[in-house]
């Protein structure tokens, strides 16, 4: 996924989360560049994902045997 589709995304998950006002795609549409942009200028696009957000850790490997 882009960054625009990313950033569209998380705007439409902004604006159900406030009931679905209208009027404030501006508002929403920049709160989402600043939710997602610091990911991809940081080389990890996946962090601002809901897949990375539910993702589970791996267990650290015990090689001291």
């Amino acid at each position: 996924m882009n960054v625009d589709e990313r950033i569209r995304q998380r705007a439409y998950e902004i604006w159900q989360a406030e009931d679905q006002p209208e009027g404030q795609e501006t508002e929403h549409w920049q709160q989402a560049r600043e939710d997602i942009e610091p990911f991809y200028k940081e080389g990890n696009a996946e962090a601002g994902s809901i897949e990375s957000s539910v993702a589970i850790p791996m267990p650290k490997s015990d090689n001291t045997h």
